[in-house]
């Protein structure tokens, strides 16, 4: 992850039927390409999630999990270094 901050953006969720903070996971840029859909993370998953997939991005809840756990698993490795 770069020691830059990271890009937060909202999105309206019609699960928690508010404007929700997301991101594009960091190593996007770090590797010189365009998102993905695989790439958006919600930094507010699981606070009112309700359904078995992520209304804004349209992914299993659990896949959205995963991948805040991830971008979290990289904040604190930098953290680390």
């Amino acid at each position: 992850m770069s020691s830059e901050k990271m890009e937060v953006h909202l999105a309206y969720c019609s699960g928690c039927d508010r404007q929700v903070r997301v991101v594009v996971n960091p190593e996007v840029e770090a590797e010189g390409r365009e998102p993905t859909t695989a790439d958006l993370i919600c930094l507010e998953h699981g606070t009112a999630c309700s359904g078995k997939l992520c209304p804004i991005f349209g992914v299993p809840s659990e896949e959205m999990e995963a991948r805040y756990g991830d971008l979290l698993s990289q904040a604190r490795k930098e953290g680390g270094e």
